[in-house]
C-alpha cells in the first residue's frame, strides 16, 4: 500500500482521482500495487468538482495538507508560488515527490533536484514525468534510456493546446472557435495566454534541455514565439508552399553551446512533427550512438497527464531489486 497525498483536484488532479478510482483494482492486480488518498489540497473545498471524492479528504489548509502521513506528495496545482513551497517542505521531510509543473522545474528543478539528492536517505525523490508531454514518456527516456548515448538535439511539438488550433484550422475552422473547443476539450485553460504566446513550450524545452545536456533551466535563454497572429492566414500560405505549420520546440548542443528556441516552423510533410494532430506531442531526440528516436502520443488533456502522472507513481512504489 503506498499512501497520497495529492495537490490540485481540478483537470489533473481530478484525473488521477478519477483513475485511480476507476482502474485501483485493475491496477492492483496487474503490479500489485494499491495505493490510498489521504488529503487533498484544494482552494475552495466548497466548489463543485467533475469526480466525486470524499468531503473528509479535502482541505484547504496547506499546513494540513503537509501534515498528512502520507509516502508521496503529488502535485498538480501549478504555478511557483505554493507549488513550489510544497515541494520544498516534501522532500526536506524525506518524502517523494511526483509533479505534473513544468514552471516549477524551469524556475527550481536544480535546485529540487539537489534537496532531494540532499534527503534521498530519507526516502526524498524527484519524479515529474507529467511534466513534459502528458503521455509521451519524453523524461524518462532522457533521464534513463538516452543518458549515455550522446544526445545532440531535441525537436518538438510540446504544446497540446497550439496543436489543436493548427490541427483544426487545417481542418477550415476558425482560430477563436478551435480554442473555445480546445477548452471544453481540457486541453486549454481558461486563460489560454501562456499556450498560445509560447511560454508553456518555453519552460518544456527548457526542463528537456535540462535533462539531455545538464544546463540550468533558470539561466537558459529560449527565444518564444507564439502562434502566429492570424494563423488562418499563416495556415493558409503554409499549404500553398507545400508544408504544414507547427508551433517547434528545438534545444541543441554544440560545441558546449546550448541554444533553445519555440516558434511557428514550417515543416515538411514527411517530418514526423508534421505529423501531430490536435491534442497530441512528437519528440525527435537525435544522439550519436541511438540515432534519431521518435516519439508520439497524446500530450495534453487530463487524462493524458493523469496516466504519466501513474506511471511514476507505480515506479516509485517498484521494490527495490535485492
Amino acid at each position: 500500500m503506498t499512501t497520497l497525498a495529492i495537490a490540485g483536484c481540478g483537470t489533473v488532479g481530478g484525473a488521477l482521482l478519477d483513475l485511480l478510482a476507476r482502474h485501483g483494482d485493475a491496477i492492483e492486480r496487474r503490479t500489485g500495487h494499491r495505493f490510498e488518498v489521504l488529503r487533498i489540497l484544494v482552494h475552495d473545498v466548497a466548489r463543485p468538482r467533475s469526480v466525486h471524492v470524499p468531503r473528509a479528504l479535502l482541505t484547504e489548509s496547506v499546513t494540513e495538507f503537509l501534515a498528512a502521513p502520507a509516502d508521496v506528495v503529488v502535485e498538480a496545482i501549478g504555478g511557483t508560488s505554493t507549488a513550489a513551497a510544497l515541494a520544498r517542505a516534501t522532500l526536506a521531510s524525506g518524502r517523494r515527490l511526483v509533479t505534473a509543473n513544468k514552471a516549477l522545474l524551469r524556475a527550481e528543478g536544480p535546485a529540487l533536484a539537489a534537496l532531494a539528492a540532499a534527503h534521498a536517505a530519507d526516502g526524498a525523490a524527484l519524479d515529474f514525468e507529467a511534466a513534459v508531454g502528458g503521455g509521451v514518456p519524453v523524461v524518462r527516456a532522457l533521464r534513463e534510456s538516452l543518458a549515455g548515448h550522446g544526445v545532440r538535439r531535441i525537436r518538438g511539438v510540446l504544446n497540446g493546446t497550439t496543436n489543436y488550433i493548427l490541427s483544426r484550422v487545417e481542418d477550415g475552422a476558425d482560430a477563436a472557435a478551435a480554442l473555445r473547443a480546445a477548452q471544453r476539450a481540457g486541453f486549454a485553460e481558461a486563460d489560454p495566454t501562456r499556450d498560445v504566446a509560447g511560454i508553456d513550450a518555453a519552460d518544456k524545452i527548457a526542463v528537456l534541455a535540462w535533462l539531455a545536456f545538464g544546463v540550468d533551466p533558470t539561466r537558459l535563454p529560449v527565444r518564444t514565439l507564439g502562434l502566429p497572429p492570424d494563423p488562418v492566414a499563416a495556415v493558409r500560405r503554409a499549404r500553398t508552399q507545400g508544408a504544414v505549420l507547427r508551433l517547434v520546440a528545438e534545444a541543441e548542443e554544440h560545441e558546449g553551446v546550448v541554444r533553445a528556441s519555440v516558434a511557428p516552423v514550417l515543416l515538411d510533410a514527411a517530418d514526423p512533427l508534421a505529423r501531430a494532430r490536435d491534442e497530441e506531442n512528437v519528440v525527435v531526440i537525435e544522439s550519436e550512438s541511438a540515432g534519431a528516436i521518435t516519439l508520439h502520443g497524446r500530450g495534453a488533456g487530463g487524462s493524458a497527464t493523469a496516466s504519466a502522472l501513474l506511471a511514476d507513481l507505480l515506479r516509485a512504489s517498484a521494490p527495490v531489486p535485492a
